[in-house]
């Protein structure tokens, strides 16, 4: 058992604090119940609208369900399937690279700027200037990482490879340019280890997802009517 101080807060303290959230759940699912009904008996009820919510909301329930179990049998890689890996491909686990940043919102800011860029305008002070990401205030630096740290925030493998200037990365939080000023050799290898370790996890937990939709989508039609 984890001491409570762990925790950062009493088992008992606890105890009320669910106590409070489960009769605040239920005083909400009252009051929406009562509004529900409210409307139904005005007749604002859309029949096949609401079919459609319920079907989608036990879809979410029972892909969760599907989800959780497939996570549950998926085993942590050991220590030595991690090193295997980082020895593998040294180039994303046993390298750092210093990032620069610059995020744009306008995708034609962003090929201008790039263009500037690679006229030999000074990055630092660009971003500085024009950059929307939090560290505009320091010229975009990102400081040394890894590129599978890169690879676990979403980006593309050319970034996490990135020597020199990138290209126009797009993402939700904009358009990103990258620069990569210097490299050096892992400095803090149990980072290193953790970032390895844990994509290593979600490729196998992608890989139990991708098997379960490619067997049953062999054996089932699906019918999307909207």
């Amino acid at each position: 058992m984890i001491p409570w101080r762990l925790w950062g807060v009493h088992p008992l303290r606890y105890r009320s604090s669910l106590v409070r959230a489960g009769e605040g759940a239920a005083e909400a699912w009252t009051r929406d119940q009562i509004l529900a009904c409210a409307a139904e008996n005005a007749g604002l009820e859309n029949p096949a609208i609401s079919a459609f919510v319920a079907a989608r909301a036990r879809q979410l329930y029972l892909r969760d369900l599907m989800v959780d179990s497939l996570i549950r049998s998926v085993e942590y890689p050991s220590t030595a399937e991690i090193h295997a890996r980082m020895e593998l491909e040294p180039q994303l686990y046993l390298i750092e690279r210093h990032y620069h940043q610059i995020i744009l919102a306008d995708s034609a800011m962003a090929d201008s700027v790039l263009t500037r860029l690679e006229w030999g305008q000074n990055f630092a002070v660009t971003a500085v200037n024009i950059s929307l990401g939090q560290k505009a205030g320091v010229g975009g630096d990102l400081g040394f990482v890894t590129g599978a740290e890169m690879l676990a925030q979403g980006l593309p493998l050319e970034i996490a490879l990135l020597d020199g200037l990138s290209t126009v990365i797009r993402s939700n939080l904009g358009w990103h340019i990258f620069r990569v000023s210097e490299t050096r050799a892992l400095q803090d290898s149990l980072r290193g280890v953790q970032s390895a370790g844990q994509i290593m996890y979600e490729t196998r937990i992608q890989a139990a997802i991708d098997s379960v939709l490619s067997a049953a989508g062999e054996e089932l039609s699906v019918e999307v009517e909207l």
